[in-house]
């Protein structure tokens, strides 16, 4: 039997080292069998009893936690969209969720909880989906959700991917290891 497919995605925004600002949407994609192994990895990885979050990690930290992202049984897609006016983030979240599900779509994966934000904000990204699915981008069996990172610990992987991925790009190198291998970017213009 084929097991399904579920990503979990996350978001960072970039106001520099990427030749202009940038809004990032990246999903890791896990088949399900996997998802126990990852979460335990996951929480093998956090320094503290919070959420394995990038931008609280000490650079030592990092350094450990792509090493051990990059030999998990996953794919991450990442999606750019540049130039973003920042003042507008919405709508470059709106163009990365419509990539970002048709490249899921076409991957067969049949869930992407997303990391939850204000009820609002959460509302908006459903609508968007519904618009998606109205124009047939990505279909009905694509579910979209949206998940708390302090009760999910598979959202901390798209976090963890985005942070070495912005870091890197930043930077101008390429992310050091398997976890570059295991990274498909696409980019697109809000």
């Amino acid at each position: 039997m084929i097991c399904p497919l579920h990503a979990w995605g996350d978001e960072s925004v970039r106001s520099h080292g990427f030749g202009a600002p940038a809004y990032l949407l990246a999903a890791s994609v896990v088949d399900t069998d996997d998802v126990a192994e990852t979460r335990a990895a996951l929480a093998a990885l956090r320094p503290t009893r919070g959420k394995l979050h990038w931008h609280d990690l000490a650079d030592a930290d990092r350094l450990r936690v792509v090493d051990a992202v990059g030999g998990l049984r996953a794919r991450h897609l990442v999606v750019v969209a540049s130039p973003t006016d920042l003042r507008r983030e919405e709508r470059a979240r709106a163009v990365c969720i419509e990539r970002l599900g048709w490249e899921l779509a076409r991957r067969d994966v049949r869930q992407l909880t997303l990391e939850a934000r204000s009820r609002r904000l959460m509302e908006r990204d459903l609508r968007v989906v519904e618009g998606l699915r109205g124009r047939r981008i990505i279909p009905t069996s694509l579910r979209v959700a949206h998940g708390a990172p302090d009760v999910e610990p598979m959202l901390w992987l798209p976090d963890q991917v985005l942070g070495a991925f912005g870091a890197a790009r930043a930077g101008g190198r390429a992310i050091d290891g398997q976890l570059d291998e295991a990274i498909e970017e696409f980019w697109t213009v809000p």
